[in-house]
């Protein structure tokens, strides 16, 4: 292999490539990036055996070829070179020569047959949207998949096909977020699948502003490819719980409260929520709603703000983060909360196609 690449384009594809790579492997190679240099481009890859990385960059390529390099390594490399171009000769052994101005590297790679094949596979159904909306969308749910229930499916977001439109769904048993996106194009077959976290975090972390995402969904597997990236993952194994039998059939009361305002105002006032007291008021009345919170370790606070309500006063105890969680992430001026009384599950709402429901605390 040799060829060229100017330092930001490499550090640029490194940035998208690395973040998948192991530090506790027991399989050498997965500590490598696999680096392949063919038709004026250079391919980074990674992989951890559940979610592959593969990231395209413009190169001037004089001998087509393959090698693995140490990934980390690799990458603290690259980031303190000099501006300019990258060279690489890769010659026996596996070695490759790197030189950029004046600097002049020699690492020592493995033989990129031990690299994992990430064998292609049969898409089911496809789909493509804009990046930014499909990140919009995961974004709006993905803090509250489950962090450590034992059923695995809950560890993931759940992705619907249903007449049409796409449904994100993530839930930890205890709140449940979703939200519901048309797709345009001809009619498409319905089916379900579960990402798992990890593939939904480098998605949240890559996925841009600008250009289509084209998704790829199998029984197995899914396939992410967007700006000449493609993040292929395992999908989680198991049937996700009827989500729609936790969502109230309809509701009898409701509040409009401004979500900036609200949000300020419960960062706030839960600054004084402690480990033992770990809840926050909300006293709702006509035209006024009060968050308050208070702990014997650190003291209390209130703060009222003005909202939309003509009914008669209640009172609700929810954990602050969360009622927090969805607020920083949603876009609408107003939200909106619905409610049948201080025990049963309340909604919030706001941003098109979204839903949020959370249960109110007890005592």
């Amino acid at each position: 292999m040799k060829t060229s690449v100017t330092r930001d384009n490499l550090a640029s594809g490194l940035r998208r490539a690395l973040s998948v790579v192991s530090t506790r492997t027991t399989i050498p190679v997965l500590n490598n990036v696999l680096i392949e240099a063919d038709d004026g481009k250079l391919a980074l890859t990674t992989t951890d055996l559940e979610v592959q990385v593969r990231t395209e960059v413009e190169a001037v390529v004089e001998e087509s070829g393959v090698t693995t390099l140490p990934a980390r390594k690799f990458g603290q490399l690259v980031n303190a070179l000099p501006p300019g171009e990258v060279y690489f000769e890769t010659g026996d052994n596996e070695s490759t020569g790197i030189t950029c101005g004046n600097s002049h590297f020699r690492l020592v790679g493995l033989d990129p047959q031990e690299f994992p094949n990430d064998a292609s596979f049969e898409a089911q159904w496809s789909f493509s949207l804009p990046s930014a909306e499909f990140r919009k969308m995961i974004n709006k749910v993905s803090y509250a998949v489950s962090l450590d229930d034992p059923r695995q499916v809950l560890s993931g977001i759940l992705l619907s096909l249903r007449n049409n439109n796409l449904i994100a769904v993530a839930t930890d048993g205890k709140r449940l977020a979703l939200l519901e996106k048309g797709l345009e194009g001809e009619s498409m077959p319905e089916g379900d699948v579960i990402l798992p976290d990890k593939v939904v975090k480098e998605l949240e972390r890559l996925l841009e502003n600008e250009g289509d995402l084209s998704v790829d969904l199998s029984d197995s597997r899914a396939a992410f490819s967007f700006d000449g990236t493609r993040i292929t993952s395992k999908l989680v194994d198991g049937a996700y719980p009827n989500y729609r039998q936790v969502i109230p059939g309809g509701f009898t009361k409701s509040v409009v409260i401004p979500r900036e305002v609200f949000a300020d105002v419960l960062n706030r006032v839960s600054m004084v929520v402690s480990e033992t007291s770990a809840s926050v008021r909300l006293s709702i009345e006509p035209a006024k709603m009060t968050v308050s919170a208070q702990s014997p370790e650190v003291g209390e606070a209130s703060e009222p703000l003005e909202v939309s309500y003509d009914g008669e006063p209640i009172q609700f105890a929810f954990n602050p983060y969360f009622l927090g969680d969805p607020l920083r992430r949603l876009e609408c001026d107003q939200l909106v909360l619905q409610f049948n009384d201080q025990f049963s599950p309340v909604s919030l709402s706001g941003d098109e196609g979204f839903l949020y429901v959370l249960m109110p605390m007890r005592g």
